[in-house]
């Protein structure tokens, strides 16, 4: 009978075969195991992380190569050099630090290991995009940096380029827009086209804005007879404007000084700080009125406090009346001379005998503080303020003067003049005098 069962030698060889082909098996299904892990692996992170993503990261490293950004992957995401900003030859460590949080786009993944490639320029630019058009349509003042001075106007960076007109970079014309370069500007949006990545900006419709918000504060908080601080804004003929923050009040030109003047240039320059009274403020008329001269020590207090009666005191003749002439005896006090009180003989008209900024000295004859008056008296000064000799004189026609009536009258005016005094005969006219 024939034995049909395997040798102990087949049923290893059996075993064997098993084996191998078990393990060949197995290879097989984890490399197919593996392959799809990968392809999973890929499809997820794809489904993850798609062009265009908005993603926030932390610098953790910059180099020549481009910028490391930890975005919570396994492995960092990099930004090329040429997508970390729009600005062109820009240092790397100017526009980011390291440990610094930043807002980048996804652009791609890359490689076997997936990496990803990031450009923070394009976050830049949607990001700039949502805030120009945002303040568009709610009106919000924007702050960028002028970055360069162009052919009527300036290029400011938003994270993306504006466009402000020379027009619309101040309140007043410009001459030189080279001095906003480096500059943070605040600025309102004029208008914008997105598909021709456009953006027109003015600073001056933001400084109008601004300004009208300050006034009207500043016109709140402000009292009549409040001592208030400014600067001197501007100078007309007529007074002063002084800039009290967002508002501008005037200053007559009565205002400026206690003492008289021509023009305010005389008392204030433009730039100037001065402390100011408020004499009304009247917002339905936008209009603040104030003074500079009742911020300053009245000096009618203190003449009236050092001067008395019958003192003699130097002045200036400040002005010349028909009736009168007005001395100025202390920095913005005038007292006021009749024409009585002039001269010891009778002067009808005081601007023949003095003219203005002439030195006299005075008598205080009365004084009356209630109605910042002071009556004074050259005549009686005991000094000769004007003398008859004084009282005429001939000019010629090149402006130099010629004889006097006391020149010609000399002899006779003597002895009026000199008691005892005889006077000297007259030559008849076309006569010599009579020889001794």
């Amino acid at each position: 009978m024939t034995n049909t069962e395997p040798t102990t030698e087949e049923q290893q060889a059996t075993a064997a075969h098993e084996a191998v082909e078990h393990d060949v098996d197995q290879d097989a299904a984890e490399a197919g195991e593996s392959m799809e892990s990968l392809m999973a692996a890929q499809d997820a992170m794809d489904e993850a992380f798609k062009p265009g993503q908005l993603l926030s990261g932390k610098v953790v490293r910059i180099d020549s190569e481009g910028v490391l950004v930890d975005v919570g992957y396994k492995t960092e995401g990099v930004i090329p050099l040429h997508q970390l900003s729009h600005r062109k030859d820009v240092d790397p460590n100017e526009i980011v630090k390291v440990g610094e949080q930043v807002e980048v786009t996804v652009t791609r993944v890359e490689g076997a290991e997936g990496t990803l490639i990031l450009s923070k320029k394009r976050a830049d630019l949607e990001s700039a995009w949502f805030r120009v058009i945002k303040a568009e349509e709610t009106g919000e003042i924007l702050t960028a940096t002028c970055t360069e001075q162009v052919k009527g106007g300036l290029i400011v960076d938003l994270g993306l380029r504006g466009f402000v007109p020379a027009s619309h970079v101040d309140l007043r014309p410009v001459h030189d827009l080279s001095d906003y370069v480096g500059e943070s500007l605040e600025l309102k949006v004029l208008e914008v086209d997105k598909p021709r990545r456009k953006v027109v900006l003015s600073r001056k419709k933001a400084l109008e804005e601004l300004r009208g918000k300050m006034r009207e504060n500043t016109m709140k908080n402000l009292e009549e007879g409040q001592i208030v601080s400014g600067t001197v804004a501007r100078l007309t003929n007529f007074g002063a404007f002084i800039n009290l923050g967002g508002a501008d009040g005037l200053v007559h030109i009565s205002e400026l000084s206690w003492k008289r003047i021509k023009h305010p240039n005389e008392v204030v320059r433009v730039g100037e700080p001065v402390d100011v009274r408020v004499l009304s403020v009247s917002p339905e008329k936008d209009r603040i009125s104030l003074s500079l001269r009742q911020a300053r020590p009245d000096p009618w207090t203190t003449a009236v406090e050092s001067m008395r009666v019958n003192d003699i005191v130097p002045g200036k003749v400040s002005k010349l009346a028909k009736n009168y002439v007005f001395v100025e005896i202390a920095d913005g006090v005038e007292g006021l001379v009749p024409i009585s009180e002039l001269a010891d003989f009778r002067i009808t008209k005081p601007a023949e005998h003095f003219k203005p900024d002439q030195e006299v000295k005075v008598k205080v004859l009365e004084i009356k503080p209630e109605s910042r008056r002071i009556l004074l008296s050259i005549r009686q000064s005991g000094t000769a303020g004007a003398s008859r000799g004084d009282s005429v004189t001939s000019t010629r026609g090149d402006g130099h003067s010629g004889f006097t009536i006391g020149d010609r009258l000399q002899g006779q005016l003597a002895q009026f003049l000199t008691p005892g005094a005889e006077a000297a005969p007259a030559a008849e006219e076309g006569n010599e005098p009579a020889a001794e």
